[in-house]
C-alpha cells in the first residue's frame, strides 16, 4: 500500500452524507423563513399601530379645535375610526416592499 491510501482523507463525500447535509440544510431555511416572517408580522404590527395613534391624535386635535373654534363647521371633518383603520393597513401594506412579500417555494 502506497503512502497515498493508508492517509484517511478528512472528509469523504457519499451520497447519504450529502443528501443529510442537504435535508439539514432545507430545515434551517426554513427556520429562518419563519423568523423572517415573525419578524415581518411584528414590524407591520408595530407600524399599524403608530399610524393608527398618529391618526387618533389628529383626529383628537381637530375635535378639539372645532370645540374651540365652531366657527370652522365648513372644514372637512375628521374620519371616522373605520376609515382610519382601513387608511393605515394600506399604508402599511404599501411600505412593505414587494422583494420581502413571502414567495412562492419552488422545489427542483
Amino acid at each position: 500500500m502506497s503512502d497515498e491510501e493508508k492517509v484517511e482523507k478528512p472528509y469523504q463525500s457519499s451520497p447519504e452524507k450529502t443528501l443529510i447535509t442537504l435535508e439539514q440544510l432545507s430545515q434551517t431555511i426554513e427556520v429562518m423563513t419563519s423568523v423572517v416572517n415573525r419578524l415581518r408580522q411584528h414590524l407591520s404590527q408595530q407600524l399599524e399601530h403608530q399610524l393608527l395613534t398618529q391618526n387618533t391624535e389628529k383626529q383628537d386635535s381637530l375635535n378639539a379645535e372645532m370645540k374651540t373654534n365652531p366657527s370652522d363647521l365648513d372644514s372637512p371633518r375628521p374620519k371616522d375610526s373605520n376609515e382610519i383603520e382601513k387608511n393605515a393597513l394600506l399604508e402599511v401594506g404599501q411600505q412593505i416592499p414587494n422583494s420581502l412579500k413571502k414567495e412562492k417555494k419552488i422545489i427542483h
